[in-house]
């Protein structure tokens, strides 16, 4: 299960769902609310864990984003060995570069390389 949260027109709820497609279905019913108030959804932690029989998988999926969508940044801290919290290994960023998880708000995730969150979503609307 993922933790997601949800933004409707008038609030914003935490969720638990597989996707977020699920997500957002699980909260507009629980409040009663038409698709219509639907605004955004952000996936809370965008690298969970993985489970992996051989060793690490070598980054992480990025999925196109919707370019209507409500985007934003966060970065994605690496351990000392370049993996990310969920186990996935990422490699070490160049002096300066920090990797970042862009969402759209519609449930899709892109991983670029940037200086800063502002550069990111620049990157990530590039790509």
């Amino acid at each position: 299960m993922l933790a997601f949260t949800v933004h409707l027109s008038q609030i914003v709820i935490r969720t638990w769902a597989y996707s977020s497609d699920v997500a957002v279905t699980q909260v507009l019913n629980s409040e009663g609310a038409p698709f219509e108030a639907f605004r955004a959804i952000y996936q809370d932690n965008p690298v969970p864990g993985l489970s992996a029989a051989y060793g690490a998988p070598l980054g992480r999926q990025s999925k196109a984003l919707d370019p209507e969508g409500q985007w934003r940044s966060d970065i994605v801290p690496l351990d000392e060995g370049g993996y990310d919290a969920g186990g996935a290994y990422w490699g070490l960023r160049r002096l300066g570069e920090n990797l970042y998880s862009v969402q759209d708000g519609v449930g899709n995730i892109a991983f670029v390389d940037a200086p800063s969150d502002k550069v990111a979503l620049e990157v990530a609307a590039a790509a």
